[in-house]
């Protein structure tokens, strides 16, 4: 089972992972489990942790061209005697600090279930640009390695 070409785009975007800036073994785990997802409930799961990202997401927009936007509120007090009433107030920085907190938190959910690294943290993001000299591929789309093949042949013909 795997997921549609349009949820692997949003995990792609998630996860941090532009082609150019990732290496090619990680890029290429990431596809092998976006196209090997075990069963329906491991896809129920993607599909719900995309969700949550995505709205995790959106309260780090503090400003937007909506009608209806708000800004999260970060303290709410409430006071309840004759007249019940509801203070809300907003520090944007609080703000912005909580909820890409939380939205770091629903991405490394969701490399954790895939079992990949989240490029979106900073923590993780380190190794982007790291290139090892040598990564098995294994999950790309095509044709084998066809050098195999000269391999076998220069190893017999060498020695």
């Amino acid at each position: 089972m795997q997921l549609s070409d349009f949820n692997k785009s949003r995990v792609r975007y998630h996860l941090g992972y532009y082609v150019v800036s990732v290496p090619a073994g990680d890029y290429a785990r990431l596809e092998e489990s976006l196209n090997s997802v075990p069963d329906a409930v491991f896809h129920d799961k993607i599909i719900l942790q995309i969700g949550r990202c995505e709205a995790a997401e959106k309260k780090t927009q503090l400003a937007s061209f909506e009608d209806k936007f708000q800004v999260p509120s970060t303290r709410v007090e409430g006071i309840i005697g004759d007249v019940d009433r509801t203070i809300r107030s907003s520090s944007i920085k609080e703000a912005l600090k909580l909820w890409d907190e939380v939205y770091m938190y629903e991405t490394n959910r969701l490399a954790q279930i895939l079992y990949v690294p989240n490029y979106k943290d900073p923590m993780q993001a380190r190794y982007r640009y790291e290139r090892s000299g040598a990564e098995f591929i294994q999950a790309l789309p095509g044709p084998a390695d066809t050098a195999i093949g000269a391999n076998l042949y220069l190893h017999t013909t060498t020695r």
